[in-house]
């Protein structure tokens, strides 16, 4: 409890905010740990919570919505599951590395660096998906991961492809309003159709945090696989949602890391 009135007895933007915006969803900080994680009981689990990446993502933009997006994901905990039906149009896929703490969440390795993990996005709540979801659902892995292609590809409907020329060499920016979804629709199978007539396909990105991300093709990949490293670098130490420093090549035979900064 001591590291908790520590906390509090600095002007702890962050941790303040923190424990003000749970309290007014009805929830509190039960204790903090020695290793100084928050720990939140919620509808009879044990939550154990980490501030660190929501402090590196608050101190690079000062904005309070990264700590709200973590209260959200809380509160998601406490509400109870909905029936397969009613979620299935809001599962999709967040990418984290292969450090992280999988323990029983649905994932799936896509290189050496990163894994995909399933989630649901409910009113801007996430909470990802585990063993136990599927068994409440009656669901098979397989048929999660064709519902997630199902909702990416609809997704990308909207999707707009934003081209930079930089001294003749093209440089795409993917276009979105739901700006965590960035990286993920590269993974949809109709990203070919939006980059084969301007980058080309197949193409190179870098997904260095889950709402940046570059594409270019292959006639400029010399190009800027040269001069991408310092803001792929840059962006990935700074966030608190990284993915990778690799170069990543999306082609017909999926993706494949072809180096990393």
């Amino acid at each position: 409890m001591s590291k908790l009135l520590k906390s509090n007895s600095k002007e702890d933007v962050v941790f303040n905010t923190f424990k003000t915006q749970l309290e007014s969803k009805g929830l509190t900080i039960d204790s903090i740990d020695k290793e100084g994680f928050i720990i939140i009981n919620v509808e009879e689990s044990e939550l154990k919570v980490s501030l660190d990446n929501v402090r590196r993502n608050y101190e690079r933009d000062n904005d309070e919505s990264y700590i709200t997006d973590l209260v959200n994901t809380i509160v998601s905990h406490s509400s109870k599951k909905e029936g397969w039906e009613s979620i299935k149009d809001k599962i999709y896929v967040q990418f984290f590395p292969n450090d992280f703490e999988f323990e029983n969440l649905i994932h799936e390795k896509v290189t050496n660096e990163f894994s995909k993990v399933f989630m649901v996005n409910t009113n801007n709540n996430f909470s990802f998906i585990s063993d136990d979801d599927l068994i409440d659902w009656d669901l098979d892995v397989e048929e999660l991961k064709n519902q997630v292609n199902l909702n990416l590809d609809t997704f990308l409907d909207k999707v707009k492809i934003e081209i930079e020329d930089i001294d003749n060499h093209k440089l795409g920016m993917i276009d979105i309003e739901e700006v965590w979804l960035k990286s993920a629709c590269l993974f949809s199978s109709k990203i070919k159709d939006l980059v084969k007539n301007n980058i080309g396909f197949p193409f190179y990105a870098v997904i260095p945090v889950r709402d940046f991300c570059y594409i270019f093709g292959e006639q400029d990949f010399e190009y800027f696989s040269e001069r991408l490293g310092s803001v792929v670098v840059e962006e990935y130490e700074k966030s608190g949602y990284p993915i990778t420093t690799e170069i990543l090549k999306f082609s017909e035979t999926g993706v494949e890391a072809m180096g990393k900064y």
